[in-house]
């Protein structure tokens, strides 16, 4: 019965943490927590203490309480949550002191009992040993229990402010112990200008991820104290005030609270530290309200997990998570103090301390679950990380962001564990599901593709996403999310209805071939396997909006969606992957807006003129067949294939595609008068010329007119030599690549003088000729050039030619033998990168560098590229 008492403790716990309305506050839900992360140890170790009766009782009485806290009838009439956080408190305590008097009878008895020695005089003893080690258990748990009585007994007869008359304790600053490790601190912020030794007083900020934990800063230090800040700084005077006040001689009214915290600290030495801080009012106009400046080396530290609060004080200290080697050493050090891990437990501990992925609260939060429980092997494998604990902390940070961007961050459960996630394939998704139309700024022009940017950024800085790339420019190019915030995303997606990750949710096939059908009529979008998908011919869903696709290679790779009339979205996530929808069904959903996909064939049906709300059309497929038909989308965003056919104009139809942005790539493309004019808002054009023939009849002169071009690809497979000598380019081009021979080098001050231009990529002899000289007030903000297979041999340029450049990158430039000296004065270049085969190019690269280290510059780093 003992072990169906903590069950049913469990499961109501885990039904008030569901709750929420105003009496499940954040700080309530983290007492349950608590509560709950106590009852799984006290289960754990259940089966080893004999007195199960006395369990039970404990168990139980905290279920009345707590059931009581929450009934219908309290939660109408309690205004406040303090005295329910309090005397949750007090149940958590009790709770944590049962499960002391059971873990410690449990160690003795694991260390003492032998069943091979059990004749023997000296197992007898030990055997009494054990029977007073449990009544001298069995007692304390059964005055717990009496506590727990009394304190229900008070609690149903008065009322809940009354109960806990005591004050509230002021906090304790306790010592470091062999327990309390700190890692992964001390070296990097031994750098911070907000540590040095100087007298003024400063403030550090620490700019926190979700999970990444805060560890303890120990200073002497006359006064010390710590709060965690939600709102604004003045909520928590009152409370600061009492504790300093236990400390020095003062008795003032609250409302006169600031200055008193200000005399207070005048001519002390003091560390206070601000913890969790969400919001930006007046906290430099408070914080020096608050604090004085004594000269004497005082400091404020400041954690949060957003950038821009951060930023308000500079310097900003990044937490960056734990190596396999820091993550070792703390969880040993929360574990077994100053001793080793036995052997037998290394393994077992190594792979749970992987699983956490460098998070120190993972970390700390499973090191403590274990240290309350017998250390076998077995146990230790079922242990894993609370994952309601950890969802807590994250669900601060989720509660913190706005419905748009709830919306986009639910979104990215739809991408497997550990998948990286382009930014633009995000972008697109987030565009085509319709989260940012409220979010555009018409006023300056701002697309709904960078304000998803802005939007992506914004979770970034909000601890949630991890950037794995970003582009030259600072965009992000690819991102993920840590294995434990997914778990939470995926988690809150579900209950939100919002996405359902249908592999998670059901790991086995036996699971999604029973429940998959059932799913699908309750779930707007899904992610899912191409398998799993076609489990049942009968497979269907009025109410699926969209869906991603994992496919599956060498299983049916034609797929159905005959019985989803509600599509919206149809995203294969793999580009080099066969599968494919029958397009005539696909191209009959006339609500579609985005379809990612092969296709059986080159060739699309005119049927695409349907979904008159399409705006993404991706292909992965070379030699695509467009029909006329294709210029009838008005809502196209971005068209994207491998590579399209000769694309023709309809005859005598007046035609714009307005929104069009994306086009790439197409092949022999046409840049007549006609065509600027359907495709003037274009950003990205890629081209492929294949012919023999080159000359006016693709009429590249106009590319100049198209205003709003950002970024050019120009390739060419002939063996006619082609040439841009004699054309320009539109001056909003922020990125060029040409692959074959176009331009000579002589004639390359018509892409240097491009004002806006940032990345140049030439490829396969991109550039004729053998000599390149720049001149003054060319590529000035150019900050990446790729130079791959070329012929050049002399190039000789200034400093001043590229101010802004930050990377260099020379690949196959077998009779280039040194990069020019003025490089080296380049002080903005981060990165030069060499191709393995050129060994005089490197030793010259070599000379830059140390050029460079030699004026105090050791920024600049040379990488070998192997082929």
């Amino acid at each position: 019965m003992a072990y169906e008492a903590v069950e049913s403790l469990q499961q109501s716990l885990l039904l008030i943490l569901q709750r929420h309305d105003h009496l499940t506050t954040r700080h309530v839900k983290q007492r349950i927590i608590s509560i709950h992360t106590k009852a799984v140890v006290l289960q754990l170790n259940l089966k080893h203490f004999p007195e199960k009766e006395t369990i039970m009782e404990v168990v139980n009485t905290t279920e009345e309480i707590i059931e009581y806290l929450f009934s219908p009838q309290k939660l109408s009439d309690c205004e406040s949550t303090d005295p329910t956080i309090r005397l949750l408190g007090k149940l958590a305590e009790e709770i944590d002191s049962t499960v002391g008097c059971v873990v410690d009878y449990c160690k003795s008895n694991a260390v003492s009992y032998s069943p091979a020695d059990s004749d023997s005089s000296s197992s007898r003893s030990t055997l009494k040993s054990q029977v007073e080690d449990l009544t001298v258990a069995t007692e304390l748990v059964v005055k717990i229990s009496n506590r727990l009585r009394r304190l229900a007994v008070r609690i149903e007869s008065t009322a809940i402010e009354l109960v806990d008359e005591d004050p509230i304790d002021p906090p304790s600053i306790s010592p470091l112990t062999s327990k309390d490790v700190v890692v992964s601190f001390n070296d990097n912020l031994s750098d911070s200008a907000a540590v040095t030794s100087k007298d003024v007083v400063s403030v550090l900020s620490i700019l926190l991820a979700s999970l990444k934990g805060k560890l303890d800063l120990v200073g002497r230090d006359s006064l010390k104290a710590t709060k965690e800040v939600e709102l604004e700084i003045s909520e928590i005077l009152s409370e600061r005030l009492r504790f300093m006040a236990s400390r020095v001689e003062w008795s003032a009214p609250v409302q006169d609270s600031l200055q008193e915290i200000y005399k207070i600290l005048w001519g002390r030495r003091f560390l206070t530290v601000m913890d969790g801080i969400w919001s930006l009012t007046d906290i430099r106009n408070r914080t020096d309200q608050l604090f004085p400046d004594n000269l004497n080396g005082s400091r404020i530290m400041l954690t949060t997990r957003l950038k821009n609060v951060a930023a308000v004080y500079e310097p900003v200290h990044m937490m960056h998570f734990l190596d396999d080697e820091q993550s070792w050493r703390l969880f040993q050090h929360k574990v077994f103090g100053d001793q080793d891990c036995p052997l037998e437990l290394q393994t077992v501990g190594e792979k749970i301390v992987k699983g956490c992925g460098g998070l120190p609260l993972s970390i700390v939060t499973v090191a403590r679950l274990l240290s309350m429980i017998p250390r076998t092997p077995k146990l230790w494998q079922q242990i894993e990380a609370n994952a309601e604990q950890l969802g807590s902390v994250l669900s601060l940070s989720y509660n913190h962001l706005s419905l748009h961007l709830r919306k986009c961050f639910l979104y990215m459960a739809a991408f497997p564990q550990g998948y990286e996630i382009r930014a633009s394939e995000l972008i697109k998704l987030w565009v085509a599901e319709d989260f940012l139309k409220h979010q555009i700024y018409r006023f300056n022009s701002e697309t709904v593709e960078e304000e998803a940017e802005r939007n992506l950024e914004d979770l970034v800085n909000a601890s949630l996403v991890l950037v794995t790339s970003r582009k030259i420019d600072g965009k992000i190019k690819r991102c993920r999310l840590h294995s434990m915030v997914r778990d939470f995303c995926v988690r809150q997606a579900g209950e939100e209805k919002f996405l359902l990750s249908v592999m998670d949710y059901f790991p086995t096939p036996i699971l999604r071939r029973h429940f998959l059908p059932q799913v699908l009529q309750n779930h707007h979008r899904i992610s899912v396997s191409w398998h799993d998908l076609h489990l049942r011919d009968f497979t269907h869903s009025s109410c699926t909006t969209s869906i991603i696709c994992f496919p599956q290679r060498g299983f049916r790779p034609k797929g159905s969606v005959e019985n989803f009339t509600s599509l919206k979205v149809l995203h294969v996530l793999r580009k080099n992957d066969h599968s494919y929808w029958e397009l005539g069904q696909v191209f009959g959903l006339i609500d579609l807006t985005y379809l990612a996909s092969n296709i059986p064939d080159s060739i699309v049906p005119p049927a695409i003129s349907k979904p008159q709300n399409l705006q993404t059309l991706i292909i992965c497929r070379s030699e695509v067949r467009l029909p006329v038909e294709i210029w009838s989308l008005r809502q196209l965003r971005h068209l994207i294939a491998f590579s399209f056919c000769p694309l023709l104009l309809p005859e005598g139809v007046t035609i714009f595609l307005e929104n069009l942005q994306t086009f790439s790539m197409a092949t022999n493309f046409v840049c007549s008068e006609r065509m600027v004019k359907v495709i003037p808002s274009i950003k990205k054009l890629g081209i492929c010329y294949s012919r023999d023939e080159f000359g006016s009849v693709y009429h590249l002169d106009n590319l100049i007119h198209l205003l709003q071009l950002e970024k050019l690809k120009l390739e060419v497979h002939s063996s006619f030599v082609l040439t841009l000598d004699n054309h320009g380019f539109p001056l909003s081009l922020k990125k060029l690549e040409l692959n074959g021979e176009w331009i000579s080098w002589s004639r390359m001050t018509i892409v240097g003088s491009l004002p806006n231009l940032q990345v140049l990529k030439l490829k396969n002899y991109a550039c004729y000729g053998r000599h390149w000289e720049t001149n003054n007030g060319e590529f000035v903000n150019l900050r990446l050039l790729l130079i791959d297979k070329s012929n050049l041999k002399c190039w000789r340029t200034d400093r001043s030619h590229f101010p802004s450049l930050l990377c260099l990158m020379l690949y196959r430039c077998p009779y280039l033998d040194e990069i020019p000296k003025d490089i080296a004065n380049i002080q903005a270049l981060e990165l030069i990168e060499i191709d393995d085969h050129n060994h005089s190019l490197l030793h010259s690269a070599k000379i830059i560098q140390e050029e460079q280290r030699e004026v105090g510059s050791d920024h600049l780093k040379v990488v070998v590229k192997r082929s």
